[in-house]
């Protein structure tokens, strides 16, 4: 019986190659997907970072009030 299946080896050359490139090429094509989300996220989250630290420093005191009224609540809903 040596025409058993062996994890090692291929039962079929001519049709793995191909089922094993599409595999890669598909699995590359996604990580490369992702890559590109996660750097326009990224580049998203820094424009968004440097409109907030701008309006810190337009409005300091009314950025202190919302930020002690935070944790004016964060306080209260931790001690419950």
């Amino acid at each position: 019986m040596s025409s058993q299946y062996s994890p090692g080896r291929s039962t079929s050359t001519s049709g793995t190659g191909s089922v094993e490139r599409q595999a890669r090429d598909l699995a590359n094509a996604a990580q490369d997907k992702i890559s590109d989300t996660v750097e326009q996220a990224q580049a998203i989250a820094q424009d968004q970072y440097d409109k907030l630290a701008a309006s810190i420093r337009r409005n300091p005191l009314q950025a202190a009030g919302i930020a002690a009224g935070v944790g004016f609540v964060l306080a209260l809903l931790a001690r419950r």
